[in-house]
């Protein structure tokens, strides 16, 4: 090989090699001064953006548990008012119906009362028109007081009005005289009433004492 020839080869190995070399190397980087500010601007901003978001994600866990310790408060404050409420409506339902149940008392003593005065207004009228129609309303009267007990002893009367006593000698005359009684007549001993008297006592069978005896018994105090 020629002296040319292998001066070229060598200058073409020469050249590989350098390529091939330079090839893997690092290429150098040849930053300027504002490119390496905007890489620093870039960096902060990237972690400016990281703080504030660490920031609000802070900010949100703790309005998130700000918001569930008051609604636990919250909560439990209105529990207590709505029991303290009911309590209190409770309490003022009892107080209307012990005010209900005193005005249903009151008022069914009213409507008694009226009923009592009602009743003997109404028994009043048939009692009275029962004596003026029946004439011998005075015998069962005067049954009741000849059989009463304790009997009557010494010389025992009957009294009635002298319009009874045709009545009294026509039903009842055997029996008064059987046990020793004897018949009298009063003008202000009213049709259908007597009245028994003897040595030992007295009974007032008259019409206006009967009547104040029932009157009595239903609490009330009604003339005849």
């Amino acid at each position: 090989m020629s002296d040319a020839a292998e001066a070229a080869k060598k200058a073409r190995m020469s050249a590989y090699q350098r390529w091939e070399m330079a090839s893997f190397d690092p290429v150098p980087v040849d930053r300027s001064a504002a490119d390496q500010a905007a890489l620093e601007k870039h960096l902060r901003r990237v972690r400016d953006e990281a703080h504030a978001q660490g920031l609000a994600s802070g900010h949100v866990a703790g309005q998130a548990m700000g918001y569930k310790a008051g609604y636990d408060q919250g909560y439990e404050k209105g529990v207590e008012e709505g029991r303290r409420d009911a309590r209190a409506e409770a309490a003022r339902l009892a107080s209307m119906a012990d005010a209900f149940k005193t005005a249903l008392q009151a008022a069914d003593a009213v409507v008694a009362e009226a009923l009592t005065a009602l009743a003997l207004d109404i028994a009043q009228q048939v009692v009275s028109q029962h004596l003026t129609l029946d004439p011998t309303a005075v015998l069962a009267v005067a049954r009741s007081v000849i059989a009463a007990e304790p009997a009557l002893a010494g010389a025992p009367y009957l009294t009635v009005n002298p319009a009874d006593l045709p009545i009294v000698e026509a039903y009842l005359l055997e029996e008064l005289q059987a046990t020793g009684w004897a018949v009298r007549t009063d003008p202000d001993i009213e049709r259908g009433g007597c009245r028994a008297q003897a040595a030992s006592g007295e009974i007032d069978a008259t019409n206006v004492t009967r009547w104040e005896r029932v009157a009595a018994a239903l609490g009330r105090s009604q003339p005849w």
